[in-house]
């Protein structure tokens, strides 16, 4: 007799446990960044010296954009796309298909002395990564 209702307390028990597992507190705030960055890696905490694009200028404006992840096939791990935004607006974007090869990607920039560029990245596996595009100082 002892045995069912153990049993059935456990049930019951276990019962109680899941339904409060799905509440959610109406004023708890997770604050996920919109891009992860070198210094805000979010929930991806040692993946940035991976996934940060590297920005090189080549010319005075265009810049060459490689992201150090090294793709892998298991699993699946590769950049989707690398975007040159303007403040909050999108320039181009480059989509990347799979390969065993390190993303890269060439922009032009519409205007290097007024824009606020920055390049972001699309990881299939991590979410957005973000590098401002810092062009050199005018002597």
């Amino acid at each position: 007799m002892k045995r069912p209702i153990i049993i059935y307390s456990f049930i019951v028990l276990m019962g109680f446990i899941f339904l409060q597992c799905g509440s959610i507190d109406e004023d708890e705030k997770i604050v996920q960044p919109k891009y992860h960055t070198a210094s805000n890696e979010g929930l991806w905490i040692d993946k940035s010296d991976t996934h940060v694009p590297i920005i090189t200028v080549t010319g005075k404006d265009t810049i060459d954009v490689q992201v150090p992840l090294k793709p892998s096939k298991r699993p699946l791990h590769y950049i989707e796309a690398i975007v040159l935004v303007d403040g909050s607006r999108e320039i181009e974007s480059k989509s990347i298909s799979f390969s065993l090869n390190v993303a890269h990607a060439q922009f032009k920039l519409p205007d290097p002395e007024k824009g606020q560029y920055k390049i972001v990245v699309k990881c299939n596996l991590h979410d957005m990564w973000m590098a401002p595009v810092l062009m050199p100082k005018k002597k």
